[in-house]
Order: structure tokens, then sequence, then C-alpha cells
């Protein structure tokens, strides 16, 4: 009857004398192991703004608004809705462009401090023709260098890779559509009609 009690008041006086398992956090800061996945980062000089973490982000905690009048990207991660799940990392497509990082707190009182959000800009090309969008010009800079020579094959390589030499000179486009489009910075869309039109 009385040995659960004394074996209870032994495992007191054994934990009493003994040191702590656990940890001493918040009074004494945590150091997570390497392999904690801990909140996302945008690393400005590997990030080329592709949208590609955007689209794969299971909880919808990364937000992309492009603007055509400013011609700039904003890719946003919103801690609050973050779960940490690694799959912005894991598609990468340079592999270190967004990256987890040993961040585990973030207490969010307020949703609007800028604290709570880790975001990144990025230049937009747009099509000389329509105004849509191509892509981002460190997408296009990664696409290139991934090529090698093959990226000489298409005009919007050519032109950004003229812009290590010169800044092409500004063009205009004249309202109709013409085969001399061809060798300027346009959309897919753009590009095709040009084809087509001059074929028939």
């Amino acid at each position: 009857m009385y040995a659960p009690k004394l074996r209870e008041l032994k495992e007191a006086l054994r934990s009493l004398f003994s040191r702590p398992y656990t940890t001493k956090f918040p009074k004494e800061k945590y150091t997570p192991p390497e392999e904690y996945r801990g909140f996302p980062e945008y690393f400005e000089e590997d990030c080329v703004g592709c949208g590609t973490c955007y689209q794969v982000c299971p909880a919808g905690a990364i937000e992309m608004e492009d603007s055509l009048e400013e011609k700039k990207r904003v890719l946003r991660i919103n801690y609050a809705s973050c779960i940490q799940c690694g799959q912005c990392e894991e598609h990468c497509i340079t592999g270190k462009g967004i990256r987890l990082t040993s961040k585990y707190v973030v207490l969010i009182p307020d949703l609007e401090k800028k604290d709570y959000y880790n975001s990144i800009e990025k230049e937009l090309v747009l099509c000389e023709v329509c105004g849509g969008e191509i892509a981002c010009r460190d997408h296009l800079k990664f696409v290139r260098d991934r090529l090698g020579a093959k990226a000489y094959a298409h005009p919007n390589f050519l032109i950004e890779a003229q812009r290590n030499f010169d800044e092409p000179a500004e063009s205009h486009y004249k309202g109709k559509i013409r085969r001399e489009d061809y060798i300027k910075e346009i959309c897919p869309i753009c590009r095709h009609r040009i084809v087509v039109e001059d074929e028939f």
C-alpha cells in the first residue's frame, strides 16, 4: 500500500538533486540543431524572382505581386501563415534563393508590422510590343547562364548578353507588329504573331 507513495517520493528526491532534463528557454537562448526547419528567408543575391516558391507553397504563405507600372515583382512571406514545411527551399530553381533559417520564434501581435514579413523585390522585363510581363531580369540572366552558348539563339537572351557591354538603344512600337520587332525583348505571344504574319 505504501510502495507506490515511496516510489513517488524516491522519484521526487532524484529529480530534485539531478540536472534538469528540459531547456531553460525562454530564460536562456535556445540554439537549434542545423537540421531544424525554421522560418524561411529570401537571399537577394541568389533569388531570381521566378515565383516557384509562390506556386508550391501549400499554406499560401507566399504572396507575389507584379507591378507593370513600376516594372517590379514583389515576393513576400507571411510568417503568420507559414508552416515551415520547406517546400519553397526544396523547389527553388537556384537552390539558394530562399532558405529555411534557424529562426524559431516569431511573435505576431500585429499583422501589419513589417517584422513579421520577409520580402524581396525584383526588376520585371516587359514586352516592348504589348507591355505584358516576360520574366524578372535576374531570371533571364539565370536561364541565359544555364544555356551557355545556346542562349544566343534567342533574341531575349541575346539582348540580355548585350547589356553586359552596353545598354541597348530604346525602341518604340510603331502601332503595327513588324519583322524588325523580332529582335526586341518581346513575349512569346508577340513573337509568334511576328512569325505568323511574316510568313502569311
